[in-house]
């Protein structure tokens, strides 16, 4: 029969990956927030720029003032369109993350589960041996009470 001690130790390496699971989980959804929170930021921008011009139109506005307007926003959905790539390929990795951290909880669950399975085990044998001690016992006793 396999020492408990060997499956403590595959339990304990079984934690350390999940650690390690949860960190680059962590990480991975950090990255993701980080890269949303810029995407925000960058449409927000462009929504108040909008508001902006849309008021200045009203307004009256110069040429030079119309053309520095469309090169900004320009600017600004190329970067957003950049930023939604990364956004995508965040999530994507913070999804793959958080697979990986779900199948290393359920690994350490299989050997924590199979350690009470083994010591329900080990107990139930020591129950038999000591009810088969106890049996012993009992028909010595008989057996030198009737001598």
């Amino acid at each position: 029969m396999t020492s408990l001690s060997a499956f403590h130790k595959l339990l304990d390496l079984k934690e350390k990956d999940k650690h390690v699971a949860q960190k680059n989980y962590q990480d991975a959804m950090d990255q993701f927030e980080y890269v949303a929170t810029r995407l925000y930021e960058l449409l927000k921008k462009k929504e108040d720029k909008e508001a902006a011009y849309q008021s200045s139109v009203k307004k009256g506005l110069s040429i030079i003032d119309l053309n520095n307007y469309h090169t900004y926003v320009e600017q600004l959905s190329k970067q957003i369109e950049q930023l939604q790539h990364q956004v995508h390929d965040a999530r994507n990795e913070m999804e793959q993350k958080q697979m990986e951290l779900s199948e290393s909880h359920i690994e350490y669950k299989k050997y924590e589960i199979l350690i009470n399975q083994k010591v329900e085990q080990r107990e139930l044998e020591q129950v038999a041996i000591d009810k088969k001690m106890m049996d012993e016992i009992s028909v010595q006793q008989y057996i030198n009470q009737g001598n």
